[in-house]
């Protein structure tokens, strides 16, 4: 009787450690996956600002377009804010990209497929 005891007590206790490794490795799942969808987004919305930022310069600093992009949710739309940041050593102009989520109450103009060509010197 006694070696039962014993033995139910070490299989509760393996099961109870097995149960939070388990536990922990849903959690970092679930975190990794709403991650992945909350990035997912935004990411292909910053590469078309960055794309558009290589056809030209943007025409007022700081300047906001808006950006649909097919996520596995469904179309989100983002707005991608782009603003000139000073010059770098040679004197061509740093640009910043930003990309957030549109939300419910904004409507930015949709971003132009290209931006004008900057002026030669």
């Amino acid at each position: 009787m006694v070696l039962v005891l014993v033995f139910l007590a070490l299989v509760l206790s393996l099961y109870s450690v097995s149960q939070r490794q388990i536990a922990a490795m849903l959690r970092m799942e679930t975190v990794r996956t709403l991650q992945k969808e909350r990035d997912e987004g935004c990411l292909q919305a910053l590469g078309r600002g960055l794309d558009l930022l290589e056809t030209g310069f943007p025409p007022t600093n700081p300047y906001v377009g808006g950006v649909t992009v097919d996520t596995s949710t469904g179309p989100r739309s983002f707005t991608v804010t782009w603003t000139e940041e000073g010059t770098d050593a040679t004197g061509k102009p740093k640009w910043s990209v930003r990309a957030v989520p549109t939300g419910p109450l904004e409507t930015p103009q949709p971003a132009p497929p290209r931006f004008s060509p900057p002026a030669s010197p």
